[in-house]
């Protein structure tokens, strides 16, 4: 079973301290329009101190970087065996999802990771297979203000292009550049809680 870990649990600096999850673009918060873009039914877990009513978790204590909120987000979707990893400031990346599930079932790869269209390796839109993940979790001598680039050291990993839709939005300058997204559906969309 496919789940998703959303990290929106930052401070926002380079938006002015802004919760980034419940900014709003062309009428939807960020969260809303990341989770409407996810295959209908997948559990998600947004990983954030702030409410944003929806099921989320938050890691102890706040504000320890992305890796102890994976942490904290594979724990909570501990019933999955695939796990996606996507950054709420980049609202549009699930649309890579197909390619990386494609691309993770036919390899022998722990997880796939998305080369960004600028060139950047890009692990918060990522597919883990979950054992590998919390391999890759434990084998931390702590989770706490680790850089992600050190969860995936020595994992076996490969890479996917980027499409563009891995773009993230760090600043309302970078925000005013987000293009409208048409759901085929009006929200609120399905959501399944992390159980």
């Amino acid at each position: 079973m496919l789940g998703a870990i959303i990290l929106a649990g930052g401070h926002g600096r380079r938006m002015g301290g802004t919760d980034k999850a419940s900014l709003s673009a062309h009428g939807t918060r960020f969260i809303d329009r990341l989770l409407a873009q996810l295959p209908y039914g997948t559990p998600a877990v947004a990983v954030s101190p702030h409410h944003l009513g929806l099921p989320q978790v938050c890691e102890s204590p706040l504000y320890g970087g992305p890796v102890a909120g994976i942490a904290a987000g594979a724990q909570a979707l501990s019933h999955c065996s695939e796990l996606a990893l996507f950054a709420v400031d980049a609202p549009d990346s699930p649309q890579l999802l197909p390619r990386l599930r494609s691309t993770l079932a036919s390899s022998t790869a722990d997880a796939v990771l998305t080369r960004a269209a600028d060139g950047y390796l890009q692990p918060l839109c990522s597919l883990w297979r979950a054992p590998a993940l919390h391999t890759q979790l434990e084998s931390l001598p702590t989770a706490r203000n680790v850089s992600v680039r050190r969860l995936i050291h020595g994992a076996n990993f490969i890479e996917i292009p980027g499409t563009g839709a891995e773009r993230d939005y760090d600043t309302r300058a970078e925000l005013r550049e987000l293009p409208a997204l048409y759901f085929p559906a009006p929200l609120p969309f399905a959501l399944t809680a992390a159980r």
